[in-house]
């Protein structure tokens, strides 16, 4: 590829709007990595347009040195023709030698023009490609230094978003702590649930002990009952038996069997 068919693919944008979906898929599947890979390849493409100016500049300096040489021979080349022709105008006779001569330089000079006006075409198309070329490189300039900048400030916002994120976390547990205090489980209610269970065991307990109390009361009457001499005495003389019966009255009882 010449060098001007490589100028304009490269200053053409095409190849950029093609890579766009590459791209996308890339930063969605790795942010940081792609974004790397992009800046990298920003960058390797100022650099080659850097290059194509500077190619661009060589080849514009060798074509005015062409240009200025072969320009500098058909300026020499017309002063010799005009010089032939005021000969002979002033000659008053030998002039078909001079004709000869002048028709054979402005022959040559003729033969000369076109290939000028293609140098000078030439060197007009360069500057034109150079200049474009430099547009061009000041714009990718920009949209490195731009990418650059952008970069840097979506690293900041995702440093601050996650500062902020982590303060959202820390509102949140804080209002949930909050919350939890003036809640049923923070104002005690667990407490009174428990301190009245409590007071429910200790009362059953009392029941039963002062059930366990009566009984025991109850029976301690009934033996007392059966204690009570009085008592026994009649409850004996009522089942035809004396109580306590002394000897003397056993013996008295029992010579009465006789």
């Amino acid at each position: 590829m010449s060098l001007l068919s490589f100028t304009k693919c490269f200053i053409g944008a095409g190849g950029e709007q093609a890579a766009a979906a590459l791209t996308t898929a890339m930063v969605k599947m790795s942010p940081e990595a792609a974004t790397a890979a992009e800046l990298k390849n920003m960058e390797q493409d100022l650099d080659a347009a850097g290059r194509l100016i500077s190619q661009l500049q060589c080849e514009l300096t060798d074509e005015r040195h062409a240009y200025d040489a072969i320009n500098a021979h058909y300026i020499q080349m017309m002063g010799a023709a005009e010089n032939l022709q005021h000969q002979i105008d002033a000659a008053s006779f030998l002039k078909d030698p001079l004709q000869a001569s002048l028709a054979t330089l402005v022959a040559q000079i003729e033969e000369m023009v076109p290939e000028l006006d293609q140098d000078k075409k030439e060197i007009e198309s360069t500057l034109a490609l150079l200049t474009e070329a430099e547009v061009a490189y000041q714009a990718k300039a920009t949209a490195l230094r731009d990418a650059k900048a952008k970069l840097t400030r979506a690293k900041n916002d995702m440093a601050h978003a996650a500062v902020e994120e982590q303060r959202a976390a820390w509102r949140a547990e804080t209002a949930r702590a909050v919350a939890g205090l003036s809640s049923g489980s923070g104002s005690g209610s667990g407490i009174n649930i428990a301190v009245d269970a409590m007071m429910q065991t200790a009362q059953a307990t009392r029941d039963r002990a002062a059930t366990l109390d009566m009984k025991a009361k109850a029976l301690s009457g009934a033996k007392t009952t059966e204690e009570d001499p009085n008592i026994a005495a009649a409850m004996s003389a009522a089942a035809g038996t004396v109580a306590n019966a002394t000897v003397a009255d056993r013996l008295a009882a029992l010579q009465q069997r006789k």
